[in-house]
């Protein structure tokens, strides 16, 4: 098996992959770290999970009128969505490319998810990002057998619109799932090639994708969608309520509406909106200014752009990412 991932100095590398054993496990090639350094670090960290988690503690048992929690999905429909779900691919034989054509197509691109190829295993150059069974997959397991639930099963005859794509990890998913037809829409030229390029290495059929801001989306523009995806996006935006405005615009059902939270003094259940520096700017909106909304401020965001009703998303799955534990992070479901 190969393997893609950055180096130090930015650029893709291929790297075979022998099997692994106890001492080269043990021998991470990292470079040495002072003592001390470890040290404030480990402290520094522990600092910020016994924060994190006093924090969630201390508002874990508050209730939003406004925003009932979804029941837990079943067993089954857990399983159910668990057997859909894939980032590790054949290569479609009537894409006419080898590995070797793959590998060196995919350094053109900044990986944002894993994916695997055939034997080809593209990592995910952010550090907490990476694995096949890593974080992507347990969002996926904590998102899609909620939704699931509220459709049947499937999304079968379904459309679906995945506002912010990137390199169109959710519409593939949403694709598997059933759904009759997928639009992923990002305002990085960049992402849409590179999802289109693993559109090409599948062979998948029913997806595209297009270049359009999500301070562009409309329904004159698209149309409507049975469905529509905004993940990871909501925080990094200058206007939030103009975006769920073009949200509920485009929406004839569902919505599906993942971000991270504010945190603030401000007593909890009081909406707010907080205004940060986007430092992980996003080519989907045109500033580096975003409003975070916090816990009580997304329902009512959603809501007084038309949605009838928000429910919060709860997990059966154990193996979730911290922040969604805490409640740093939490996923919406609007209908309409």
């Amino acid at each position: 098996m190969s393997l893609i991932a950055r180096t130090d100095d930015g650029a893709r590398k291929e790297y075979s992959m022998p099997p692994v054993s106890d001492a080269s496990a043990r021998s991470t090639g990292a470079a040495p770290v002072a003592a001390g350094a470890r040290e404030n670090r480990a402290r520094g960290a522990v600092r910020h999970l016994l924060n994190t988690l006093g924090y969630s503690l201390a508002r874990k048992d508050q209730k939003d009128p406004d925003c009932p929690s979804m029941p837990l999905p079943s067993a089954a429909m857990v399983e159910r969505a668990a057997g859909y779900f894939a980032n590790a691919f054949p290569i479609s034989p009537k894409s006419g490319l080898t590995e070797a054509d793959i590998a060196q197509r995919v350094k053109d691109y900044y990986w944002h998810y894993p994916f695997q190829f055939g034997e080809l295993f593209v990592e995910a150059d952010e550090l907490h990002f990476r694995g096949l069974q890593g974080r992507h997959r347990q969002r996926y397991l904590h998102i899609f057998p909620a939704l699931l639930s509220l459709t049947g099963g499937s999304l079968d005859s379904r459309t679906v619109l995945d506002i912010g794509c990137n390199a169109g990890f959710w519409s593939i998913q949403a694709a598997r799932v059933g759904a009759r037809s997928v639009l992923g829409v990002d305002g990085s030229p960049k992402n849409v090639a590179q999802a289109n390029l693993i559109r090409e290495i599948l062979g998948l059929e029913g997806v595209e994708y297009r270049v359009l801001k999500a301070d562009e989306v409309s329904r004159a523009e698209l149309g409507e969608f049975d469905l529509t995806l905004f993940l990871g996006l909501l925080y990094h935006l200058d206007k939030p309520v103009e975006a769920l405005e073009r949200l509920y615009d485009v929406t004839k059902r569902w919505a599906v509406v993942d971000t991270t939270l504010a945190r603030s003094d401000v007593p909890e259940g009081v909406p707010i909106l907080k205004l940060e520096e986007d430092i992980v700017h996003s080519q989907n909106v045109s500033n580096r200014i975003a409003l975070v909304p916090s816990k009580s401020a997304v329902p009512l965001l959603l809501k007084s752009a038309g949605f009838r009703e928000v429910f919060w998303v709860r997990s059966s799955n154990r193996d979730l990412p911290l922040d969604y534990v805490t409640g740093a992070r939490m996923t919406f479901i609007a209908v309409k």
